[in-house]
């Protein structure tokens, strides 16, 4: 009982002051200000492309009108003497022009700014969100809340759904919570330490770039392919990026080998919210981790798959899972971190990140499956998408959304390399999923 009170104290993350109310970080957000920089911004992006072209003033409108009904959104960051916190903006957020290159030239540390944007162009609209406010479960309600209020002052009013909200509800007080300190488990031990990852070696492109490849696929094919070896949609995508970085490094020279982490180690997001009783709108996802050592031979392909499904099976969520928690929430709890000054911090984070995360990635895979609008919304919208956060350092990033009969499968990189994206989808190809392929260095704006 004394563990509970304590966690729900933690927990808490809506505060206030003489000086007006803050939100204190969730536990995932706290390290997302220390590593983030104008190219590598750690914002993820969902973009939905309409039937018409986007009415921009319906569309600021709809976003004024929903924006109280998400406070804890509302905010920008501010630097503490021992925390960073968010502070609430006494403004409206605007929609601003999208850009050919997503998710660039944002600094999270700006005051005075919203660590989201809304951006339109054309068809599109589209939501950035940086992973200080939230993760893609979060997100998905504020953009499908968003959408649903664009099309009602479009004159197309929308059946009730438990992931839009109505803008004149009230907060319910779990979506302000820190779900990580709530279900944190002292008891459990911190996971094992993993060998370093292989990653490919490529300059990066130029400032403010950041290279879009789309797969657009037959779902009921790439099902076929997946059932056919005997593993989940995300799992095939999963194998297919294993198998191009295995090719990748057979290619490189014994000394690169040598000097390449020698694991194909991906990154899968779950939705913790699936298995624990929250309504947090904060960041509460943690992962997967499979992973295929590199070093013991080449693999074919069905291998592969294999073992990432088991790999991604003998990771339970209710046992394995929470293990994270236990190490990320723990060290945040300890007294003696928590006495330190912020710059002091800073420099532990960034220590932390580069021994425990970003050696430890070849890159990852965020398939957020079959997504659904009211009726009748979904057949106003022709697409809908997912990009994941930029990242310097790995290049096989994919973000994944089924949309009727189609799967976009988004591949974003900072780097001129385009190896892992085409092998992949070769890969694909080769197993008789067609692909038809975009990317937006090479199309209209």
């Amino acid at each position: 009982m004394e563990a509970e009170k304590l966690n729900q104290k933690y927990a808490n993350a809506a505060r206030s002051d003489e000086f007006g109310p803050w939100y204190v970080l969730d536990n995932a957000a706290m390290i997302f200000p220390v590593m983030s920089d104008r190219a590598a911004t750690y914002m993820f992006r969902l973009a939905a492309t309409l039937d018409e072209p986007v009415h921009l003033p319906s569309l600021s409108a709809a976003l004024a009108r929903i924006a109280p009904r998400f406070p804890y959104y509302m905010v920008d960051l501010h630097r503490g003497f021992f925390w960073n916190y968010l502070q609430p903006l006494d403004k409206v957020p605007v929609p601003v022009s999208d850009h050919r290159y997503p998710v660039q030239d944002f600094d999270v540390r700006k005051r005075g700014q919203f660590p989201f944007r809304v951006r339109a162009r054309g068809r599109r609209i589209a939501l950035e969100m940086h992973h200080v406010l939230s993760d893609g479960g979060g997100a998905l309600i504020f953009f499908k809340t968003l959408l649903a209020q664009y099309f009602r002052y479009r004159g197309i009013e929308s059946e009730p759904a438990p992931d839009v909200f109505d803008p004149d509800g009230t907060p319910h007080p779990e979506e302000y919570e820190d779900a990580y300190n709530r279900f944190f488990r002292s008891e459990l031990p911190a996971p094992e330490p993993r060998p370093h990852a292989f990653r490919i070696v490529s300059p990066l492109l130029p400032p403010s770039q950041f290279r879009v490849i789309t797969g657009i696929l037959p779902v009921d094919k790439v099902k076929e392919v997946s059932k056919s070896f005997g593993v989940t949609v995300t799992e095939l995508f999963c194998a297919a990026i294993m198998d191009a970085l295995q090719e990748i490094r057979a290619s490189y020279p014994a000394w690169m080998r040598r000097k390449s982490g020698p694991m194909a180690t991906l990154e899968v997001p779950i939705n913790m919210r699936k298995i624990y009783p929250t309504r947090t709108m904060r960041n509460f996802s943690l992962y997967f981790m499979p992973s295929v050592d590199l070093r013991l031979g080449h693999y074919d392909f069905g291998e592969i798959a294999e073992l990432v499904h088991h790999r991604i099976k003998s990771e339970s969520p209710d046992r394995e899972i929470p293990r994270q928690i236990a190490r990320n929430v723990g060290i945040s709890r300890k007294q003696y971190v928590r006495i330190l000054p912020l710059g002091i911090k800073e420099i532990f984070m960034r220590l932390f990140y580069n021994s425990m995360g970003k050696n430890f990635l070849s890159g990852g895979v965020s398939n957020l499956g079959l997504l659904t609008l009211p009726e009748p919304l979904s057949s106003h919208v022709t697409r809908l998408e997912c990009l994941m956060p930029p990242s310097k350092v790995t290049c096989g990033n994919l973000g994944a959304v089924t949309w009727g009969d189609k799967i976009y499968a988004n591949f974003g990189s900072l780097m001129k390399s385009r190896e892992v994206e085409r092998l992949t989808f070769k890969r694909l190809s080769s197993l008789g999923i067609p692909v038809r392929i975009e990317c937006n260095m090479e199309d209209p704006v």
